[in-house]
């Protein structure tokens, strides 16, 4: 015999059946807990869903490439730092214990640069002509 669908099959039934099917489904979906709307949440759930060990962060390895991208300042392994500009003749040296003792261990050296330019640069800021502060050792140079 052929399947039916289920309001074709109740339509096949006396009425008294028709009921009695209809009462039978209710409660069948009445008794599961996920008809119910929500399940009343206490501390004490809240602690074991945060405890259990799918809820802890895993850290993934690309994470670990995000987290320094950049060469910091207590990566520089040289005592004096040197920087000069390509566009004019100046020339700096500055201490790295100085440079982290002002700007902090974790500064990054590229955004460093802007700040050891001369202060006098005409070009600091410029979005067109832009300064041409640099590292005269840069990273992977001859430490001192």
């Amino acid at each position: 015999m052929p399947r039916r669908s289920g309001s074709a099959a109740l339509s096949t039934l006396s009425d008294s059946a028709r009921v009695a099917a209809m009462v039978l489904a209710r409660d069948a979906v009445e008794s599961r807990s996920w008809s119910h709307p929500q399940e009343p949440t206490s501390d004490e759930w809240w602690a074991d869903v945060l405890a259990a060990p799918r809820a802890r962060k895993r850290e993934r390895r690309s994470d670990l490439a995000v987290k320094q991208a950049y060469y910091r300042l207590a990566d520089e392994k040289r005592e004096i730092i040197l920087v000069a500009c390509s566009k004019c003749d100046w020339r700096a040296a500055f201490a790295r214990d100085e440079l982290i003792a002002a700007h902090g261990a974790d500064y990054p050296m590229p955004n460093l640069l802007d700040r050891l330019a001369a202060p006098s640069c005409s070009r600091l800021g410029s979005q067109w002509d832009r300064c041409g502060v640099h590292y005269v050792e840069p990273i992977g140079g001859p430490a001192s």
